[in-house]
């Protein structure tokens, strides 16, 4: 028999936050050996084979830890360069970051596998692209949650592992999920009660839904992650175990008041963490964050602004530029052409970036141009009724429903991940009933689904990296105007496809804009008072010039410089009295 890790996932309409905090997975084996040619990667085996690249390539791979997580797990973060004519800190970068959420293992993947290929590669547009670019990739960034996968009980999580008394009653993790019906599974629990809002639903008895009156429904069930009533107040696991989850700390956006979220931004070790490896790292031009969203099949909509009571509104920026949309629309046709290349629905359903998250810090904060992509989703399925019993052809599309089309998905791929509903007693005598959809199957599907969409991502994210922005000097001229006074002119630009700075960091100026300077050499004066001319924002169809007079004899130096910290610089030494027209 073949090993794997069968993944099943809860999509019921209910509090999605305390589902990521308590779900759990099994560990199942499988005599079908196709959905057992690779399993997810632990958070040690990705420690193990980041080490063991960072020695196979001392001179491409530079690994370093920078933190630690609440669990006391390393946060590691990798930098990929050659050598070339610009040191790599100078050079415009591109990071890649992972799981943030703790529970997208699929991200993780497409991390590693990116890594691996950019370490590995021997081919000359590889090398050609490090030499001029920094790649920076972080796979785990959030590994106690990483390893929920792995743990016994195995549970979905997004928390960290700190210590948070949730329900606020003096104790820490006393009420959590319990394996009712010993299948290793924390799955979804349902209670008949008449003054609930959830019913069967009427098309798949598989799934729960939420009553709508407009339809004249009425709602007679409860749903609740699958537990008891540990603490006896009445509740089920509101208070589980783990402390913040750390893809809800972050302060664009952040959600006040929310035990999850943590008592105010960056408070969780791995948020601060991966800000301050950003904040010191100036050179990133883009962000690409692999994590529950799809910002290329979804546009985002930011985020509302959270006012906290008795509170002065805040202005914050919440709504993403329109100049920075357009370029996420220009990015959405070749990718989704890609993945349609590769037979994967660009149709379906996705998700949209949460509050207090990593992908809204990074545009909102950190000023760059970012793209959450959730690398894979179920399929688009034509019909809830027809789905269910795995008939669909000749069915129309309806609207969307996640949670339908992903049951339609594992009904013709991955049956066993729908758990029948179960009747169980619990230990006060309520009769409940357990089953539904495992939890991961959303985040982590079967691993032979994730070939084709880890290819088409990573060959779009090396293409976006070779596309970014660098500056050119185009023009350079030196004039004498007699009595060793010299007129010196530059004109530079920006190769690629993207702009210096995004228009919402132009607009808020919280990047250096680009700078054209002169620099002095020994025995030159400056008869011009202003020596550098400055670009907010510069895109590929834009130029920035300035002239400078100076006093020097000739076969004395001046240096033109161009550069912004994202976008690369380039210096020209010029000599009075030589031939320096460029």
């Amino acid at each position: 028999m073949s090993k794997c890790i069968r993944i099943k996932t809860n999509l019921l309409n209910r509090n999605i936050k305390q589902l990521f905090a308590i779900t759990s997975v099994s560990l199942c084996f499988m005599a079908n050996s196709e959905a057992a040619d690779q399993q997810y990667r632990s958070f040690e085996q990705i420690e193990n084979e980041l080490q063991n690249l960072a020695k196979q390539h001392p001179q491409r791979v530079q690994l370093s830890s920078i933190g630690k997580s609440a669990g006391g797990k390393n946060i590691y973060f990798i930098t990929l360069q050659q050598a070339g004519a610009t040191k790599p800190e100078h050079r415009p970068a591109l990071f890649v970051g992972a799981n943030m959420a703790g529970f997208h293992h699929a991200g993780s993947e497409a991390a590693m596998n990116l890594l691996q290929t950019l370490a590995n590669s021997e081919e000359k547009k590889i090398q050609e692209l490090l030499s001029k670019r920094t790649i920076y990739i972080a796979p785990v960034l959030n590994p106690d949650a990483h390893a929920g996968l792995f743990q016994t009980p195995r549970q979905l999580r997004a928390r960290n592992d700190g210590k948070i008394d949730h329900d606020l009653d003096g104790l820490v993790g006393e009420d959590g999920p319990d394996d009712l019906d010993g299948n290793g599974v924390i799955s979804t629990m349902r209670i008949k009660d008449p003054a609930g809002d959830m019913i069967i639903d009427p098309k798949d008895p598989r799934r729960m839904i939420k009553a709508d009156p407009a339809k004249g429904e009425r709602g007679n069930y409860r749903v609740y992650l699958e537990g008891k009533d540990d603490d006896r107040d009445g509740l089920y696991n509101e208070d589980s175990s783990g402390g913040i989850m750390p893809d809800r700390n972050f302060a664009a956006g952040f959600p006040v008041a929310d035990s999850d979220a943590g008592r105010w931004p960056s408070q969780a070790p791995e948020t601060k963490a991966i800000m301050d490896a950003l904040i010191a790292r100036p050179n990133v031009a883009m962000a690409v964050v692999f994590g529950p969203a799809n910002q290329l099949l979804a546009a985002p909509t930011g985020f509302d602004r959270i006012t906290p009571p008795g509170a002065t509104p805040a202005a914050e920026a919440n709504k993403l530029e329109a100049d920075d949309l357009k370029i996420l629309s220009n990015l959405a046709d070749p990718y989704k052409k890609s993945l349609e290349q590769a037979g994967v629905d660009t149709k379906r359903s996705a998700r949209q970036t949460g509050k207090g998250s990593f992908a809204n810090w990074l545009y909102f904060h950190y000023g760059v141009q970012t793209i959450e992509l959730d690398v894979w989703g179920a399929p688009a399925q034509k019909n809830a009724a027809t789905a269910a019993s795995g008939n669909t052809a000749g069915d129309k599309k309806t609207a969307a429903d996640p949670e339908r089309d992903l049951l339609a998905y594992l009904t013709e791929s991955n049956p066993s991940a729908i758990m029948p509903w179960k009747k169980v007693k619990l230990s006060n005598g309520v009769e409940a009933e357990v089953g539904g959809i495992d939890p991961y199957a959303e985040y982590a599907p079967m691993y032979k689904d994730l070939a084709g969409p880890i290819k088409v991502h990573n060959e779009q994210i090396i293409s976006w990296a070779e596309k970014l922005g660098q500056l050119e000097l185009l023009e350079t001229k030196l004039t004498s105007k007699g009595n060793d006074i010299w007129q010196i002119s530059a004109v530079g630009g920006l190769q690629g496809d993207f702009p210096s700075h995004t228009k919402l960091a132009a607009k808020m100026r919280n990047k250096i804009p680009v700078r054209l300077e002169m620099r002095l050499g020994k025995g030159v004066d400056s008869l011009t008072l202003n020596r550098a001319a400055t670009s907010e924002r510069l895109d590929p169809s834009m130029t920035i010039k300035n002239e400078w007079l100076v006093k020097g004899a000739k076969g004395s130096t001046v240096e033109i410089a161009l550069w912004s910290r994202q976008s690369g610089r380039v210096v020209r030494t010029i000599t009075l009295g030589a031939q320096n027209d460029e």
